[in-house]
């Protein structure tokens, strides 16, 4: 009799481990901490991310930042002030220089009088030799092809 409930107790034990066994995703729950490990990470950077970006929110609060960005990058200035561009002169040459423009790396075509940056409907002239030839002129007139351009 204590053969027999030691041998029922193994088989039933053997069955359940069985069962355990063959039921536990064990390959899945490997998966899924591996990917909670990369998710995990994931956030941290974004986290990181998120923290510089309210650092430069914050920043933009401040008006001397604003206004520090303005005349950095949009050439900017306040009311009152006036904006002046030196151009740098020829190397080697006299300070009575003709024109101060001679040396510039700038085509004349894509120079714009003073009075363009006021007004966008003032246009530099072209010069003849860089006069657009009939299928330029026709591809500047679809719109499409302005932003290819």
């Amino acid at each position: 009799m204590i053969q027999r409930a030691r041998l029922f107790f193994f088989v039933a034990l053997l069955i359940a481990v069985v069962i355990l066994v063959g039921n536990f995703p064990l390959g899945a729950l490997v998966r899924e901490r591996s990917t909670v490990r990369t998710e995990s990470a994931q956030l941290a950077a974004l986290q990181a991310t998120n923290r510089t970006l309210w650092s430069q929110v914050r920043a933009l609060h401040d008006p001397a930042t604003v206004a520090q960005i303005a005349h950095e990058q949009y050439s900017l200035v306040a009311p009152g002030q006036r904006s002046v561009v030196v151009l740098p002169g020829a190397a080697g040459s006299s300070s009575s220089t003709p024109d101060p423009l001679a040396n510039n790396p700038v085509p004349a075509s894509d120079l714009l009088p003073s009075d363009a940056i006021l007004d966008p409907g003032v246009q530099a002239a072209p010069s003849p030799e860089h006069e657009p030839g009939f299928w330029r002129r026709v591809l500047d007139t679809l719109e499409f092809w302005h932003s290819l351009s």
